[in-house]
């Protein structure tokens, strides 16, 4: 065998150890991709009692930067937090968190007038501000939210309110999917919330 012939050998020797390589580290679980669901029609009854024109916005909204990420988090009473490895949001969790609580607004409210912070269609009647400062579960556990909110007159300036809410849930699994439901839950219960004091405006 010549010695280009010989080089060449190597050469493609070592190309297939490579892709043999990178093909075994590819036989690991797939990620798996999630999202925070808003609440249905069912889950909506009985529904706030308001003026069914009322323009809603919402946003800002505000998360922790230690859970927006699209590794899911986990933690609970530890300072150590968890970045699963294979489960991870399809969108970025306070762009989702947004899209969600104002989906149930929409559905709580009777509206259709509910438009996300930029506002870009017409300028809302009431606003939604949100500072989440606590949002965390633990699979097998429990999922904790805490988030300061306040409503604003449309000129963005005059607060009509402003409170603290604070929600537990228990996941009922050690799947992450189960994680991820728990979470929507209370984004729910903050939305009932936010929803009911929104009624109380307009009496």
């Amino acid at each position: 065998m010549s010695h280009q012939r010989s080089i060449l050998f190597v050469l493609l020797v070592a190309l297939a150890i490579s892709i043999l390589t990178v093909s075994g580290c590819n036989t690991g679980p797939p990620t798996r991709l999630y999202v925070l669901t808003s609440l249905t029609h069912v889950e909506s009854v009985p529904q706030a009692t308001g003026r069914r024109d009322v323009a809603i916005g919402v946003g800002p909204v505000e998360l922790p930067q230690y859970v927006n990420r699209l590794q899911i988090v986990t933690g609970y009473n530890s300072p150590e937090l968890y970045s699963a490895d294979v489960a991870q949001w399809a969108e970025p969790l306070q762009d989702g968190f947004t899209r969600v609580l104002a989906e149930n607004l929409s559905l709580l409210l009777a509206t259709d007038r509910v438009v996300i912070f930029p506002w870009k269609s017409f300028v809302p009647e009431y606003q939604v501000v949100i500072e989440v400062t606590h949002f965390l579960g633990q699979t097998g556990g429990e999922v904790s939210l805490v988030a300061l909110w306040s409503i604003l007159r449309k000129n963005g300036k005059d607060v009509l309110v402003s409170k603290k809410s604070s929600f537990h849930e228990s996941t009922g699994s050690s799947e992450y999917a189960a994680l991820a439901a728990a979470m929507s839950r209370t984004v729910a219960a903050l939305s009932r919330d936010i929803a009911a004091a929104v009624v109380t405006l307009q009496q």
